[in-house]
């Protein structure tokens, strides 16, 4: 699987990762350092223990590093429980968000996965 490859299955922005990284190479550093980001762990604990800020502060960083690896999709689901979060208070629609980040999440694993056992 080619990173362009790997970028489509995980709907992301390949394009837009190399004009920012500039090349597959760099783009292949910040995905393996990416694995061991913890933030998605925290936003999943701190929602379970009703940790409003803990989680506003997880889902706020998790949201960055997806926008600057052009993971359009899990960029996107991050976005909207940022949002909700940001008032400290989230309604039942937490849940339903947090299963659909926890998709994107795990299709990007995925795809890095597959990639690096090329």
């Amino acid at each position: 699987m080619t990173v362009k490859e790997c970028y489509k299955k995980m709907d992301g922005d390949y394009e837009k990762a190399v004009r920012l990284m500039g090349n597959d190479e760099r783009i292949i550093k910040y995905l393996k350092i990416f694995q061991r980001d913890t933030n998605f762990d925290s936003l999943c604990n701190a929602i379970e223990q009703n940790d409003f800020k803990t989680a506003f502060n997880a889902a706020h960083t998790l949201k960055g590093v997806a926008l600057n690896l052009s993971l359009t999709s899990l960029a996107a689901s991050t976005k909207e429980i940022t949002e909700i979060l940001r008032i400290g208070k989230p309604n039942d629609d937490i849940i339903p968000l947090l299963q659909n980040t926890k998709k994107s999440y795990e299709l990007v694993l995925e795809g890095i996965n597959t990639l690096l056992d090329r």
